[in-house]
């Protein structure tokens, strides 16, 4: 019995340290995971604001006046959030 017991031991012995020794040699793998995400930055385009022109209830050319003031804003307002797209799409390209 001891002369199939030592070659029995020697062989799992064996398989031990080929087996120790693959993860030994193997690199660590480092998994990381990148996340991208969207980052809004807030743009100065407008340097100065018209005048608001007063409204008087009696005067229908206030209104008039008022109305072309409320469409040069939103004018200024479409052109700073056209530049700020265009620029956001540009830095994300990059």
């Amino acid at each position: 019995m001891r002369c199939l017991n030592k070659p029995v031991k020697f062989f799992l012995t064996m398989i031990a340290i080929f087996l120790f020794a693959g993860c030994a040699s193997k690199e660590p793998q480092i998994v990381t995971k990148i996340e991208y995400q969207d980052v809004l930055v807030p743009i100065r385009c407008i340097n100065k604001m018209p005048n608001k022109p007063k409204y008087d209830y009696e005067d229908i050319q206030t209104a008039r006046e008022l109305m072309e003031y409320y469409k040069t804003c939103e004018e200024l307002l479409k052109g700073c959030a056209s530049q700020g797209n265009e620029k956001s799409k540009g830095a994300s390209n990059e």
